[in-house]
């Protein structure tokens, strides 16, 4: 079958209810295909519609490959597939860490990657890099996360760790090749650990393709249709791998939003949306405009912003809901008003019946902003559910008992054995450790290797040996039982054995509240494996203890979110991608806030800034607010603010976007930013209604993003965007 004469079951159409764009992006199967889908336009049923009709009509659900970005986005794909169409058994539908943690588990050996790796989150990675860090002699710990990130980076873009050397020692630039010593130390320790961190899941794989013909060849011709969602977020790594797949059958179907490219701090390349009909020449595009989730008057607004981005796709989302209620500007003294005005707003529209807490959001530009609203919240008595401070997989009890598993199930987990070896205390101090590391580093040893030779180890105290023989011991008591025993037993045996249960409960004694939450979220963890089980066993696959770990492991944040009590939803911008909320507050819309660092940003972080502020705005989907506030604490500083830019580009005060494309809209009072009377260069005398009178010192960019510093005659220093600074000249 073709990609042309593949034939269509047209029985499937009515229970899609797709309008004519829809339709069009679900029936086309004459090659590469971009649908630029708008925020709130049915882009996941328009992916699951396209799914379910290729199954029903003919091609065997095993052959088609589908690739989104978290683990709630993919089970919620195969939820709304199973229910077009029954026979959905055998899809591949993963996150891109999922797809290549499954292909390496399965072919990996062929590249030296164990069957049984570990897989490290970014807090792990942390911690290796710490202890490469000590062993190069490099005293930097308060450095461990710059380099997390830099070797992230790298990995990226497609250079492990020998490529980056080479790249270094070309260029000549110390601090590359100082990196690339670390890098190379912390690879090294990885493979030792038998441990991929997220950027190997996909480096490796790619190797794995490149190295492997017969491999290679075989998932190409094996995956016919291919399908990713969320494009616009996929790095240069990510990318060559869907181009590597999709190159025998190039039936690539992409989704995706250049307005909501919000990542590309961790990795993700616009490029690779806005650049699809170069990379396939004879690729059709189909933009998808119609939304479905916000009223008129929000969508004008995100339109009106958006729209100053250069970098993008032009599109205009409409709707035909009502104009609905006009978007609130609220402006406010202190950070504290603002979250108190949030606060009484709340009160309002729950006491009207017409909302509950958990239609309501509120959205910052940084984690640092949810202070305030904890206390006021806590103090209004309004219960609210914090989303990205210490995720439930990131509590230290439960890291503990994950730590006891993983080394179960890999022990050469080096970081693992560190977090719990003396946990509880079993004599092994933090100078019996230095000494098995030194021992190891010597011997070119791994950990674990290392301590299974721990009567060779010089220095080491009776106490510490035995501490050594007991932590050994408890695993090769259970691991017998790790192919015969259901997870949660072995993670209840394994908490029970490792004297884990009762150190918590001694701690009773201390602190009975403290005690009694862990011992809490040790049991919700017994509670979150045996669901697993469940899922496991609906889809007919095996249990496993390992299959376990890695869905713990590639899980995000917002996979947590938990909608069952009720409760105000409180996060970042960042993580409210891909959510949708009655009610939105997006706050702290001021310049250097969000925008953060707007003097000092580049066009294309400013970009990516707005983008993020049309992500915000487009979660709601009945009211919007923007907040604001003329003064914030930083560091314990008050500072005085600018509103956003974003609140001027939102043209507040102008017509709703019309119901349709073609109908025309009215014209009223613009609200503009404040003119500008005369031009304002170096050497200007100014003055600005909260510093007084300043002089430029300092002029830079040009147009709209023109930049000027001015020290004031208090002795304020400030950098102002020219266009929105309300600067008068003297």
């Amino acid at each position: 079958m073709s990609v042309l004469d593949i034939q269509i079951n047209p029985d499937i159409f009515p229970k899609l209810e797709l309008n004519s764009k829809q339709l069009e992006a679900v029936r086309y199967f004459g090659g590469p295909l971009l649908i630029l889908a708008g925020a709130g336009t049915g882009k996941t049923k328009t992916l699951t519609s396209k799914i379910a009709l290729l199954i029903a009509s003919g091609v065997p659900p095993s052959r088609i490959l589908a690739i989104t970005f978290t683990n709630k986005a993919a089970q919620e794909m195969l939820h709304r597939v199973g229910r077009l169409v029954h026979n959905s058994g055998g899809m591949w539908i993963h996150t891109f860490h999922a797809l290549g943690a499954r292909l390496l588990r399965r072919h990996g050996k062929l590249i030296g990657v164990k069957p049984d790796f570990a897989i490290y989150d970014e807090d792990d990675q942390k911690k290796l890099i710490q202890l490469s860090l000590e062993e190069l002699g490099f005293d930097e710990k308060n450095k461990a996360g710059l380099y997390t990130t830099l070797i992230s980076r790298a990995k990226d873009d497609l250079l492990d760790a020998q490529s980056y050397l080479i790249n270094a020692e070309a260029s000549g630039e110390q601090n590359r090749l100082k990196l690339a010593r670390i890098y190379l130390r912390y690879q090294k320790k990885l493979n030792e650990a038998g441990a991929l961190d997220f950027g190997d899941l996909i480096i490796r794989t790619a190797e794995l393709l490149t190295a492997k013909e017969d491999i290679r060849e075989y998932y190409q011709e094996h995956f016919k249709y291919l399908l990713v969602d969320e494009y616009q977020d996929t790095n240069h790594a990510q990318y060559v791998l869907i181009k590597t797949l999709s190159a025998r059958h190039r039936n690539l179907c992409v989704v995706g939003d250049p307005d909501q490219s919000v990542y590309g701090w961790r990795g993700a390349d616009i490029r690779n949306i806005l650049e699809f009909e170069k990379d396939f020449k004879d690729a059709r595009t189909i933009v998808l405009e119609q939304n479905y989730r916000s009223t008129a008057k929000i969508l004008h607004a995100a339109n009106e912003v958006i729209k100053h981005n250069r970098g993008r796709k032009p599109k205009n989302l409409w709707t035909e809901k009502p104009h609905g209620e006009p978007v609130e500007l609220l402006e406010c003294a202190t950070e504290t008003e603002e979250a108190m005005t949030i606060l009484e707003k709340i009160k309002r529209l729950t006491a009207r019946g017409a909302h509950t807490y958990n239609d309501i959001a509120v959205f910052y530009r940084t984690n640092a902003q949810s202070r305030s609203f904890e206390e006021t919240f806590r103090a209004g008595r309004i219960p609210y559910r914090l989303i990205g401070s210490v995720r439930f997989y990131d509590r230290k009890e439960v890291k503990d008992a994950l730590s006891y598993l993983k080394i179960l199930v890999n022990p050469w987990d080096t970081v693992s054995i560190l977090r719990v070896i003396n946990t509880p205390a079993r004599g092994i101090g933090k100078t019996a450790l230095e000494r098995v590391s030194a021992y190891a580093l010597a011997n070119e040893l791994s950990l674990y290797d290392a301590l299974l030779k721990e009567d060779r180890i010089p220095d080491l105290t009776n106490a510490a040996r035995r501490g050594i023989k007991d932590f050994l011991n408890i695993q090769d008591a259970i691991k017998p039982d790790l192919c015969s025993t259901a997870p949660h037993l072995m993670l209840e045996k394994m908490l029970t054995k490792s004297g884990y249960w009762q150190f918590i409960e001694d701690e009773s004694e201390k602190d009975p509240q403290a005690a009694l939450n862990r011992l809490g979220n040790l049991q919700e963890l017994v509670n979150a494996v045996k669901e697993f089980e469940d899922r496991a066993k609906r889809s007919d696959e095996p249990p496993t203890l390992h299959k376990y770990l890695e869905e713990v492991m590639l899980a995000s944040q917002v996979d947590e979110l938990n909608t069952d009590t009720y409760a105000v939803t409180l996060m970042t911008v960042h993580l409210a991608k891909g959510l949708e909320f009655p009610v939105t507050f997006l706050t702290g819309l001021e310049e250097n806030l969000f925008p953060i660092n707007a003097a000092d940003t580049s066009a294309e972080e400013l970009e990516e800034e707005r983008r993020l502020a049309y992500v915000g705005m487009t979660r709601a989907k009945e009211r919007l607010y923007l907040t604001w506030a003329n003064t914030r604490k930083v560091f314990g500083v008050t500072y005085s603010n600018l509103p956003s830019r974003f609140i001027y580009e939102s043209r507040l005060g102008v017509a709703p976007a019309p119901r349709r494309p073609e109908e025309e809209s009215e014209t009223l009072t613009e609200h503009l930013p404040p003119p500008v009377t005369a031009r304002i260069g170096r050497g200007r005398k100014v003055s600005h209604p909260v510093y007084g009178l300043g002089r430029v010192v300092n002029q830079a960019g040009a147009g709209e993003f023109a930049k000027v510093t001015v020290v004031f005659d208090s002795g304020v220093r400030q950098t102002f965007m020219l266009k929105y600074a309300p600067l008068q000249p003297v």
